[in-house]
């Protein structure tokens, strides 16, 4: 997957994904809801059900839980991050 892929929308969501995380079980948890997100980075629930869809697909993104929100961000995401991070400072 390109940088490319990250420098829009989807960047937004998975930093905010990334930004909210919260530790239950030892392991890292993404507790918002897709509403919860879209109202965090002011996009459309519609749209960040596309981008969460696309993330998932992409590897990036799993779902913890078939109830609201609860995603995890896989190594792949946390890595992308740390290096977009770079790039940025």
């Amino acid at each position: 997957m390109k940088i490319e892929f990250f420098t829009n929308d989807r960047f937004k969501v998975l930093s905010c994904m990334a930004s909210c995380q919260i530790h239950v079980n030892g392991m890292k948890i993404v507790p918002l809801s897709q509403q919860q997100i879209a109202d965090e980075v002011g996009l459309s629930k519609k749209k960040v059900n596309s981008i969460v869809a696309e993330l998932k697909s992409a590897g990036y993104v799993c779902q913890q839980s078939p109830t609201r929100g609860k995603y995890i961000l896989t190594l792949s995401a946390e890595n992308l991050l740390a290096i977009i991070e770079e790039i940025e400072v």
